[in-house]
């Protein structure tokens, strides 16, 4: 049993070594002591020594702890948990260089990728065990297959079989239909997806076949790529037609056409999968946020309602695409009220409501059914077909109904090529948006039943099973999440279960398919509106990202009304688009702020946030919580201008700016005594040509200290100096001030004798990284400081920041040793300024 008492004391234990700690570990209590420099061992760091106090602020308890022979001592349970610890360490200030040169960094030996692959080449010895493990890892079947117990899982795998097989014969035919295809197709689907997917699939529990969101964007692709006349003979009423109803097209077979659009979409799709897995791209799913998916399936499943409420109220609508399409759907739905088919209405209501009292049965006696659904879709698909026979609905009412549903499996054949080149774009999305959903799916369940799946495999999987169903008539394919629900919760332990699927759905394909053709279209279109009611029921919670991001919520608007007003395509572009955007904007200003130091320790914290917090004199701690690259560089400058109240071009500037005013001063008065005293006065050469190159570089190039210029001391550079002008009426262009140096508000400096500053310290534990942009802005900051005599200094450098600075150079080009300049800690950088003759500058 876990001993939180004994975990204290372990973790106690921790501190009492006498290496370097790091500032945001613990509260020290912290002393400088300035040793001798005469230190007879040249090795040693002769620099500032932190000590550290150690001690228990307990009652009737010291505690101290030390280390002898690498062997840490135990400390003594703390006790309550108010009291607090202390302790002490004594080590040098450290820089980088010096850090590195007593401790030695792990060498990694950078290999490059084609020796890499060579070496592997080398190691690869194509023997049994090796094609073994190739073969395994291409079909993972071979892997769990003999393992799997007959007599525990094969019952449970049938049972959970033959119920999503259940499910899956109203949802195939429904989902076909949403994919603008024929409801056959959707079995045919539904019966080689889970026979390729069981051979090659890494999850025990993913449902292969038809899915909402799937055919959905199948049935968008298709429709906007098939006209709805052969391109030679356009109807005769041309001007009318998106206005008519079909009626008025010519004759041809465009369900065919269809058909060939869908299945070539499979290959497609297939072969993207295909190619992503060879190059390992699965992660690009990383860039689908969840506000995104969130906002892209909600006005999906609007999409999706204005399709099938066509079908349940039996009106006929126009045919649009571009942009506002689903706004001039709905137009026509409105306009054609007197079309609206009553008894096709008053069907689809009676299905919902089936099936939701159906469903409600379930849940009140989940108990007693012990999981298992009662197949409230296929209830509804049995009692319409019957009412439909009985009533003859299609002939006496207008119903629509499926129509001819062959028996038997599709030949297999060459998918027609007749939309390839137009369908590879629309591919992407289904291709991106499908394997996103599936492995949430597979993930999902590998994590509740504790087994391993293969995110590249799994790419493998969907690629082949594609690619096979494109030669048997079939559309895209991709994990359902509900149907995955319904085996796991019948008990489904492989992809046995899959297999038994398939069978049953063979037995339906052969002989029991036909018997469907008089199922009324408005019964799918009922089953498919209560599988979307579920996005809808998503979207107030969506909504209430309002209150807790702002930022998500925008990318989750922003997406959905892109997919409504335009197209599902277009608008999976949009909403990847500018979730990239609001994460740059995110990171384009940055917190900033300046670090004060606790009182007796070396934690540094925000000055703004923590009112202990005291600067140290003449040093400002500057720290960005973000990286620095293109972004935020300028932003970076600016801040840095603005809480350090020192802009250095600002400083030159108005220097430059009195160095002229006084030789034109000079000059006014050499040309007055001229006057007045009618002698010839002659102007030194040299002060016009100080003037003339002052105009030409419009400041001082000459570096000056401010502790050693008085005149500099007393320098304040008002807020609104770029209104100033000369006090003489003289104007000067050349020393505008230009606004690419200004800090924020146009704030430029204050350095009045109080506010010395001689040292800005740059936090550098939050850059992760820093581009060519960003390094720029660094140099110029460096070089600009050092103009009026203030040094920077970086403290709490990651290895790539600092190899990244020392491959480019950094500090040659800003004229300072790499070792003034880089310490280990803000600690260590804030002790270098104190003893400044201890530090090589």
């Amino acid at each position: 049993m876990f001993c939180f008492d004994d975990f204290k004391q372990k973790m106690a234990s921790l501190v009492s070594h006498r290496y370097l700690v790091s500032a945001d570990e613990a509260e020290i209590d912290l002393e400088v002591d300035q040793r001798s420099q005469d230190n007879p061992n040249p090795d040693e760091q002769a620099n500032n020594i932190i000590t550290r106090k150690e001690s228990i602020s307990s009652s009737d308890r010291q505690v101290t702890g030390k280390k002898n022979n690498d062997d840490y001592e135990d400390i003594a349970d703390i006790g309550d948990e108010d009291h607090h610890q202390s302790y002490q360490i004594e080590r040098p200030t450290y820089t980088e260089r010096q850090f590195h040169n007593e401790y030695k960094e792990n060498d990694f030996e950078y290999v490059p990728y084609a020796q890499r692959l060579k070496k592997k080449i080398h190691k690869c010895h194509c023997g049994p065990r090796c094609c073994k493990d190739v073969i395994v890892s291409t079909l993972p079947i071979l892997g769990w297959l003999p393992e799997y117990v007959i007599k525990t899982q094969l019952i449970r795998d049938i049972v959970s079989g033959i119920t999503v097989c259940v499910m899956n014969i109203p949802q195939g035919m429904a989902y076909a239909l949403l994919a603008s295809l024929p409801p056959v197709y959707g079995l045919y689907l539904s019966f080689f997806a889970p026979i390729v997917y069981a051979f090659t699939g890494t999850s025990k529990d993913l449902a292969m076949g038809t899915y909402a969101i799937g055919s959905m964007m199948v049935g968008a692709a298709i429709e906007d790529v098939v006209p709805h006349y052969p391109a030679d003979e356009p109807p005769t009423d041309y001007m009318n037609y998106n206005n008519t109803n079909t009626t008025a097209m010519p004759t041809w077979d465009r369900e065919q056409e269809l058909i060939d659009a869908a299945v070539i979409l499979a290959l497609i799709v297939g072969i993207i999968q295909l190619i992503m897995a060879v190059l390992h791209l699965g992660w690009i799913t990383i860039y689908l946020s969840v506000p995104f998916m969130n906002g892209y399936i909600s006005a999906t499943a609007c999409r999706l309602f204005t399709i099938q409420l066509i079908n349940m109220l039996g009106v006929t609508v126009g045919s649009y695409s571009g942009a506002f399409d689903l706004f001039y759907t709905w137009g026509d739905i409105f306009e054609n009220v007197d079309e609206w088919n009553y008894v096709t209405i008053l069907l689809s209501i009676s299905c919902i409501l089936t099936i939701i009292a159906i469903k409600e049965i379930e849940i009140r006696y989940k108990k007693q059914l012990h999981g298992y659904p009662l197949g409230s879709e296929l209830i509804v698909v049995i009692l319409g077909t019957i009412a439909s026979y009985l009533l003859d609905l299609e002939e006496n009412y207008g119903v629509a109904v499926v129509g001819e549903i062959p028996a038997g499996l599709p030949t297999p054949s060459v998918p027609s090529t007749t939309y390839l080149t137009d369908l590879i774009g629309p591919a992407f999305p289904i291709v991106i948006i499908s394997y996103a959903i599936a492995m949430v799916v597979v993930t999902l369940f590998a994590q509740k039943k504790g087994y391993k799946t293969d995110g590249n495999q799994e790419l493998v999987a969907y690629g082949t099973t594609n690619v096979v169903v494109s030669f048997f008539s079939g559309f895209p394919a991709s994990g359902a999440f509900d149907r995955t629900l319904v085996q796991d919760a019948a008990g489904g332990s492989s992809q046995i279960a899959g297999l038994v699927n398939s069978a049953v759905m063979l037995v339906v394909l052969l002989w029991i398919g036909p018997f469907f053709e008089a199922l009324p279209s408005a019964v799918l279109a009922s089953i498919i509106m209560i599988t979307i009611a579920d996005a809808f029921r998503n979207i107030p919670r969506d909504a209430k990202l309002y209150y807790n991001d702002i930022l998500d919520f925008h990318v989750w608007w922003v997406t959905g009304m892109a997919v409504i007003c335009f197209d599902i395509d277009l608008g999976l572009l949009i909403g990847v688009g500018f979730s990239i955007f609001i994460h740059v904007w995110r990171t384009q200003e940055p917190y900033c702020t300046l670090l004060g130091r606790i009182p007796d320790t070396e934690l540094y914290k925000d000055i703004k946030w923590y009112s202990d917090a005291n600067e140290c004199p003449g040093v400002k701690i500057f720290c960005m919580h973000s990286s620095l690259y293109f972004a935020n560089t300028a932003h970076f400058k600016a801040r840095v201008y603005k809480l350090t109240k020192i802009n250095p071009m600002q400083i030159l500037r108005q220097k430059a700016r009195q160095e002229q005013l006084e030789l034109l001063e000079r000059k006014k008065k050499l040309k007055e005594i001229k006057k007045d005293d009618s002698v010839d006065v002659i102007v030194p050469q040299e002060s016009e040509q100080e003037m003339s190159q002052t105009r030409r570089r419009g400041h001082s190039t000459k570096p000056y200290s401010t502790d050693n210029n008085k005149s500099s001391d007393n320098l304040i550079v008002d807020e609104d100096d770029r209104e100033m002008g000369s006090p003489h009426g003289t104007y000067i262009p050349e020393l505008e001030d230009d606004d690419s140096y200004a800090g924020e508000d146009g704030l430029s400096t204050d350095l009045s004798p109080g506010n010395k500053i001689h040292t800005i310290i740059i936090d550098f534990s939050p850059l992760n990284f820093i581009d060519i942009t960003g390094l720029t802005g660094l140099q110029q900051l460096f070089r600009e400081y050092r103009l009026i005599g203030i040094k920077i200094l970086l403290a709490h450098c990651k290895k790539r920041v600092r190899d990244f600075l020392s491959n480019v150079h950094f500090y040659e080009k800003v004229g300072i040793e790499e070792t003034a300049c880089l310490f280990v800690t803000v600690h260590d950088a804030v002790l270098s300024t104190a003893a400044p003759d201890k530090v090589n500058n």
